[in-house]
């Protein structure tokens, strides 16, 4: 089925079997960011009440909201637990992702292409795709290479999630990374077309959606 963003109007691909069984699922729009919900095609029984909704798109375990706390008798004992508890908790986590159509363990989102276009600096007009999920910025090695000798060896790291949306951090670079102007000290959201500073270089994030124009 063909998911459209009522916000943007973005069109993207999305199979209906990830839908398992539950009746609305939430999806965050990698374009603009805007949040909605899309009924699935397939039923027509009444939206789950908020206590059991899914949680929304995935971002570090930190930012995933859980309905349910699991507690057991071992978890205020010294040494954190029992055994397996831990393992417990990430199988819930997984399982709830699953439920909603994400996979944790998965690679690169479909319908759409990452890449990053040097702006400016020693490489300007330069354009590197990114074709996983982990891609480092380097002004020797990694998957965007600068030549920037401003730029540190290993500087900055570009993640794609499974969802479409990009995060950028910095790799505890000597001379830092900039997100309009601001040196960056935790890992942020980048979308289209937004640019960062390495050194003497500039970058612009570029995602193209393939259900809008597709490659020849």
């Amino acid at each position: 089925m063909i998911v459209v963003c009522p916000a943007c109007q973005a069109r993207f691909q999305y199979d209906e079997q990830r839908f398992d069984g539950v009746p609305k699922k939430r999806f965050k729009c990698p374009k603009c960011a805007h949040v909605f919900e899309v009924a699935n095609p397939a039923m027509t029984s009444p939206v789950p009440d908020a206590t059991t909704a899914l949680p929304d798109l995935p971002g570090p375990a930190s930012e995933v909201p859980m309905t349910t706390t699991l507690r057991s008798p071992y978890m205020d004992a010294p040494g954190g637990g029992a055994p397996g508890a831990h393992h417990t908790q990430r199988s819930e986590r997984e399982t709830m992702l699953a439920a909603a159509g994400i996979d944790p363990n998965s690679g690169m989102p479909n319908g759409l292409r990452f890449s990053v276009a040097i702006v400016a600096g020693p490489l300007a007009s330069s354009v590197h795709p990114l074709e996983k999920p982990f891609n480092t910025v380097g002004r020797e090695e990694g998957d965007v290479v600068s030549k920037d000798p401003e730029v540190s060896r290993r500087h900055a790291a570009v993640e794609i999630r499974r969802d479409g949306t990009v995060w950028l951090s910095d790799l505890q670079s000597t001379n830092g990374t900039f997100v309009s102007g601001q040196r960056i000290e935790r890992t942020v959201q980048i979308s289209h077309q937004d640019e960062f500073t390495c050194g003497n270089s500039t970058f612009m994030l570029v995602i193209r959606d393939l259900n809008e124009f597709p490659m020849h």
